[in-house]
């Protein structure tokens, strides 16, 4: 039945993320959003993340959070370690979360983890600035939200 995306991570993060997600790609379907905030523990956060896992039909599992070693990520590998339908991506950007879940297609979640893994490297740049004499393309802006 397709691929269960979970994002979480600290604060709000989650939501936040469901707020971009959904403003430029709509509501997805298996995609579903977990805050970590300061009324929560590990355990809580566990017993959040591994209720919607329960109750999906999908065969398998991606997990996404924000940081590395924090505890969304700790409960998330912890849930996903000996599971080989499972895996863990942690540091996504916006833009890489939004292309997996919209081409995800028949690949492996393994895949599917190391697509979101490329494309944050790819899009993760430095804006290279132009001299103020030169002349900026009014239709390099025209695309945006």
């Amino acid at each position: 039945m397709g691929t269960l995306f979970i994002i979480s991570g600290h604060g709000f993060f989650a939501t936040g993320m469901k707020s971009t997600i959904e403003l430029i790609a709509g509501k997805q379907d298996n995609v579903y959003y977990v805050d970590f905030t300061v009324d929560d523990n590990d355990t809580t956060l566990k017993e959040k993340i591994v209720n919607i896992i329960e109750e999906s039909k999908c065969k398998q599992t991606l997990l996404i959070c924000d940081l590395l070693g924090g505890t969304p990520f700790k409960v998330m590998a912890e849930i996903a370690n000996d599971k080989d339908n499972m895996e863990v991506v942690v540091g996504c950007n916006v833009g890489s979360i939004i292309e997996g879940i919209l081409t995800m297609g028949d690949l492996s979640i393994r895949e599917v983890a190391e697509q979101l893994v490329n494309t944050s490297k790819n899009s993760t740049l430095r804006f290279e600035k132009i001299a103020a004499e030169e002349s900026i393309e009014c239709d390099l802006y025209e695309d945006g939200i």
